[in-house]
This record gives C-alpha cells, sequence and structure tokens, in this order.
C-alpha cells in the first residue's frame, strides 16, 4: 500500500509531489524504488515499532501516510505529534480510531491534522455514504458492501491475500458498530450472511465484518435508524470461516503446544501468509446504498481490477490512492488543523476528482 500511495504522489497529474519512503526491510524498499523509478521518491530505513525511528523519518515532511499494521499506528501518530507532521492512516481498529481522534486537541495547538482509518473500507467508503445520507431529507437507512477478490476463486477459501493478514483477522473477528434502530451497538464477526447480486457479475455472499463502518456510527447517530457494513465473499467463504472460529482456531487465548506458548490466531495468521495466494489478478467491488424520503433509494457503485499495464492491483488503487487523496488535501490546505473522521472534512466531490485523475470512475 505503501508503494502504491508513492505513485499517486510522484505520477499525480498536478505534481509531481516528492515522496519519502521508510520501511525496516532494506530489500522492500529497494523494491519498491525499483518499481516506482521516480526521482521524486527517496528511502529510508526506519522502524514503525520505534516512535525515535519514525520521528527521524519525518524530519522535513508536512504529511505522514501510516501504512503499518494497525496497532502501530499510536506510535506512529505520537512521533508526528512530537514533530508537527499530519498524519492519515490506513486504521481498521476501531479501538486505535478513538485513540487517534483523542488527540484532536493536541493536534490543534500543533496546528496539524489528524484524519485516520481511510483507505477503502472504513475510507472511501465512510465518505460516500455521508454523501448519500445528505441527498435526503430524512435518510432512514445506510448499507454498505465491500470486496476484494481474487477474480478467480483461489483455495478452499476462495480467496487470496490483497493486504495485511492482522487487518483481515481483525476485520473477521472482532465486534462490528452498527445503528440499529436508531441506536449505536455492537454486533458480533462473522455473522448475517446474505446472498448478494452484483451486477453483470454473478452471485457472492456478504457478511457483516468488523471496522468498515469506522466513525459513521457516531457522525451518522441521530441522521439514520439503521448503518450496517458487510464484506463481500465468493459463495462457501463464510461457512469455511465459521469452522475455523468455531474450532477455536481464532483465538487470542495461549495453549501450551509441546511446551511453547501460542494463540491460535497468531498461528492461523502465519498459516494464512504461507498458503493464501498471492499476487493473483484481483478485482474490488463496493456496493455503497441509501434509503429515505418514503422510499427513495440512491446507490453508488464500483467494480476495480487489477491495471495491468501500471502494475496496481484493484486492492492497491481502492486502498491507497483514497488516502493518498486526503492526505493530498492536508497537504495543499484544505483540512483545518485537529483530529477530524474523514467524512465529516472530506468530500465525495474531492475524493472522486483525485480518484478520476487515475482513471477511476464512480
Amino acid at each position: 500500500m505503501g508503494r502504491v500511495a508513492a505513485y499517486f504522489f510522484a505520477n499525480h497529474p498536478d505534481g509531481p509531489f516528492p515522496v519519502r519512503l521508510a520501511d525496516k526491510d532494506e530489500t522492500v524498499l529497494r523494491q519498491a524504488a525499483d518499481w516506482l523509478r521516480s526521482d521524486q521518491v527517496e528511502s529510508m530505513t526506519a522502524d514503525a515499532g520505534s516512535e525515535i525511528e519514525v520521528g527521524r523519518a519525518l524530519a522535513g515532511m508536512k504529511v505522514c501516510l501510516s501504512c503499518v499494521p494497525y496497532f502501530l499506528n499510536p506510535k506512529v501518530a505520537r512521533a508526528a505529534l512530537r514533530s508537527r507532521v499530519s498524519m492519515v492512516d490506513l486504521g481498521g481498529n476501531p479501538q486505535v480510531t478513538d485513540v487517534i481522534l483523542s488527540l484532536d486537541d493536541d493536534a490543534r495547538r500543533k496546528g496539524i491534522v489528524f484524519v485516520p482509518d481511510t483507505g477503502l473500507a472504513p475510507g472511501l467508503v465512510n465518505v460516500l455514504a455521508w454523501d448519500l445520507v445528505h441527498r435526503f431529507q430524512k435518510c432512514d437507512e445506510v448499507h454498505i458492501r465491500v470486496g476484494g477478490l481474487p477474480q478467480k476463486p483461489e483455495g478452499p477459501l476462495k480467496y487470496s491475500q490483497v493486504f495485511s493478514i492482522h487487518g483481515l483477522l481483525n476485520e473477521y473477528l472482532e465486534k462490528a458498530r452498527e445503528i440499529r434502530g436508531g441506536k449505536a451497538v455492537d454486533v458480533p464477526s462473522p455473522s448475517d450472511v446474505e446472498e448478494l447480486v452484483f451486477d453483470e457479475l454473478g452471485i457472492y455472499e456478504a457478511f457483516v465484518t468488523s471496522g468498515g463502518t469506522s466513525t459513521l456510527p457516531k457522525t451518522l447517530l441521530g441522521k439514520v435508524s439503521r448503518l450496517d457494513y458487510k464484506t463481500i465473499r465468493y459463495p462457501g467463504h463464510y461457512a469455511a470461516l465459521r469452522l475455523l472460529v468455531d474450532l477455536g482456531l481464532a483465538s487470542v487465548k495461549a495453549i501450551r503446544v509441546e511446551g511453547a506458548e501460542i494463540a491460535p490466531r497468531d498461528f492461523l495468521a502465519r498459516v494464512l501468509e504461507g498458503t493464501l495466494p498471492k499476487n493473483v489478478p484481483d478485482i474490488v467491488l463496493v456496493q455503497v446504498r441509501a434509503t429515505g424520503d418514503g422510499g427513495r433509494e440512491e446507490k453508488i457503485e464500483l467494480a476495480a481490477r487489477q491495471d495491468e499495464n501500471r502494475g496496481l492491483s484493484a486492492m492497491g488503487q481502492m486502498t491507497a490512492f483514497p488516502a493518498a487523496a486526503i492526505a493530498l488535501a492536508i497537504l495543499v490546505g484544505n483540512v483545518p488543523p485537529g483530529a477530524h473522521p474523514q467524512e465529516t472534512v472530506i468530500s465525495s466531490g474531492w475524493m472522486k476528482e483525485q480518484l478520476g485523475k487515475f482513471g477511476i470512475d464512480l
């Protein structure tokens, strides 16, 4: 995701904008630089687990786009605060997002901006949902459906690895935040599977997962009676996932195996990292639907495929580009200081314009 975000800035029609890439792995940095082939990109080694090293990487920067696993983002945020550098992150965990948003007063005093939980879902869909809600005098329901999939079903899970396994399991296993009956509620994941027909593509399934609504249950509370988010997968994925969960392989409680302590969830993450197909052609499906004003419906839909010519995965484009678009809005001064839910400070018009510059049409 980091290298694709760098591509956005280094190849932006209104740029190029200079970028610094930081990672603790020199091989990853070298591969990214070789792929980008841009004199606008410099790289340096830094470990996101060290606030000191992150601070060193942020020296002289205006905006930090954090593409690390969600649990490292509080450290990155503290380093950004000390360095007076604005920050956007890919988020994925509601509790971590709450931590970032709690830095609002500190960010205002420093004159910088924090916008957490950006990307695809959470991220782009938050901005689109906010847009749809405000097309009604009275919006009743908002339903968000998103999936990143291999273009052809792969293996027993009919899935491939398109982003962090830690982030994937976090979405699958933590509680989801929704609005039901006008009240904010927590809903177990994975649950409530449904059939979903996507125009011209076929039949899929969708089920409740965590993190996709992000800050919307707070910003839309009192505005809608129902808000939900579900992840799209090929039929059969949910049943296979439920089997793993019901067998206890998603538990975070450590067990002893031949003298060693290990959490089944950590073991499952390692196994999935080693067995899920990688680097296969992918597709991202997005459907945001809202109803109100006596039954009228508004809908935004998208199917984005891997860009073979530019070497960009569908998930890379639809995650890194929206996050980079928000970072750019901060860079050019379109967002006031403070820590903000993205839907309250980023317009769908800005997002559509920026994605359109790279051939993505909503």
